[in-house]
């Protein structure tokens, strides 16, 4: 039961996701305040974010508990390192998105395995 209760994990992977969103977005922006690219950038950046939250939080096989810890540090050290609150709150949103989706999808396509395994029998 303790274990549940153990974000240290979960805070470290948050704060180390912010921390390359910083590092990506420094050359880009020359000023204190950060921002995301735009354009056709902006979905290669995306795509980018988003497997680096598949790297980083699958394999800690996060609980309801450790994903919330894992979000609020996440869009905390953003805050810190002064990145834009609109930017931080979308970013936060794809990476609870992704966390939440990528835990839930998991299950489903393993029932979506076994069910169509006796199906293709009978035909």
């Amino acid at each position: 039961m303790l274990n549940w209760l153990n974000s240290r994990e979960a805070t470290e992977a948050g704060v180390a996701l912010a921390d390359d969103f910083v590092m990506q977005t420094a050359g880009a922006s020359s000023g204190a305040r950060r921002k995301v690219p735009a354009g056709q950038q902006l979905a290669k950046f995306m795509q980018s974010f988003l497997q680096g939250v598949d790297r980083t939080a699958r394999p800690l096989q996060l609980n309801v508990f450790k994903r919330a810890k894992l979000a609020n540090s996440f869009k905390w050290r953003l805050l810190e390192k002064g990145v834009e609150k609109e930017i931080v709150d979308e970013l936060t949103q794809a990476l609870v998105l992704r966390l939440t989706s990528g835990q839930a999808s998991l299950p489903r396509d393993d029932t979506a395995k076994r069910s169509s395994g006796p199906s293709r029998k009978r035909t």
